[in-house]
């Protein structure tokens, strides 16, 4: 009986099971990421900035801070979902968010530079807790302690620009894009985490055009900007190469890439003016046309992002009067969009939980 005992012991290391007195114990079994996704917008009539909620992968929206003080009189213009309680969210007024509770309260955080006029435009983290911020006025922020505390770094090098995106590949190695113009890009960079910077100068006047933001995966990074055009680095930006999607705009020309995300190093959503979206399966080497409901046809739509390479959001803006913000969703990897939840007001960006 003891030799039964011992073999039934080894038995029950061996499964992933231990008897600790009475109680059983049995390895833990992850738990699956759920889709939950927020929106960000400006402020409506009510005079509230817009952040949207939805637990179910953009098939039900519920407003979260409307009546908050956080909210109020912000335009809300970029949106970082860590996890389903920590979200992160940057806008006009010089405004960071912060909701601990998964949008049920929300936050305002003091920003390190105390300049009302000041419209932060993206956000960035990586490490969950290492929080990178760009906005108007040449400014720059960064945290590596969750928001606890902050640094400004000097405008001197950034000039006053417009940076409205910045993407941190890692702690150290972040990107900043934007610029001062229509006519003037401007894309800037540090490998030590912002203790000094440096700027890409693109080959052939590349940077004659205004750059809107910037992400990546891995070692590839994508650029992207005003009259469909960007640059990719699959070297950790050692080399550059100039691209563009295929012409799709309006009167004026070819459509501006105001989003663009990456689900790996080959597949990358963007989404463009004139409710274009284009998928490309290759890293870039032939991008497809995606159709938008009929209606969306003078949108331009702003945010985007994917869960995986079938399910898919997307937010945007009319752009005219009456004020028109819609969202809408692909399950089936862009072969069909359908409009989900439209709101009066322009919306900004879209981001699904990221761990």
């Amino acid at each position: 009986m003891k030799r039964f005992g011992y073999l039934l012991s080894i038995l029950m290391i061996m499964t992933g099971i231990i008897i600790d007195g009475c109680k059983k114990k049995e390895n833990p079994v992850p738990a699956e990421r759920k889709k939950y996704a927020w929106v960000a917008g400006e402020m409506d009539s009510t005079g509230y900035g817009m952040i949207f909620y939805s637990p179910d992968g953009g098939e039900t929206w519920v407003r979260q801070g409307q009546g908050s003080a956080a909210l109020k009189d912000i335009n809300v213009k970029d949106i970082w979902a860590v996890d389903e309680n920590n979200v992160w969210a940057v806008g006009s007024g010089n405004v960071i968010l912060k909701t601990l509770d998964g949008g049920q309260t929300w936050t305002r955080i003091q920003a390190p530079a105390n300049n009302m006029t000041t419209i932060l435009y993206s956000i960035s983290i990586v490490n969950t807790n290492n929080i990178w911020i760009s906005g108007d006025h040449g400014t720059v922020y960064n945290s590596t302690d969750n928001g606890n505390t902050w640094a400004r770094f000097d405008t001197t090098f950034f000039n006053n620009r417009q940076l409205q995106g910045i993407w941190a590949n890692t702690p150290e190695k972040v990107y900043v894009t934007g610029g001062r113009s229509s006519t003037s890009g401007f894309i800037g960079y540090t490998q030590d985490g912002g203790i000094t910077w440096d700027s890409v100068s693109p080959a052939n006047d590349y940077n004659q055009y205004f750059w809107i933001g910037v992400t990546a995966s891995g070692n590839t990074i994508v650029v992207y900007g005003a009259k469909s055009h960007y640059m990719v680095s699959t070297n950790g930006g050692t080399t550059w190469k100039n691209d563009s999607t295929p012409h799709a705009g309006g009167g004026s020309g070819p459509a501006d890439i105001n989003h663009l995300i990456m689900l790996n190093s080959q597949i990358w959503w963007g989404a463009l003016d004139m409710g274009h979206i284009y998928l490309t399966n290759d890293g870039g080497s032939t991008w497809t046309g995606q159709t938008t409901p009929a209606n969306l046809g003078t949108d331009y739509m702003t945010g985007i992002d994917a869960w995986d390479s079938q399910l898919a959001l997307s937010v945007g803006n009319f752009g005219g009067w009456p004020l028109y913000g819609p969202i809408i969703k692909t399950s089936n990897g862009g072969t069909n969009w359908v409009l989900k939840q439209s709101y009066n007001s322009s919306l900004n960006k879209v981001s699904f939980i990221k761990h």
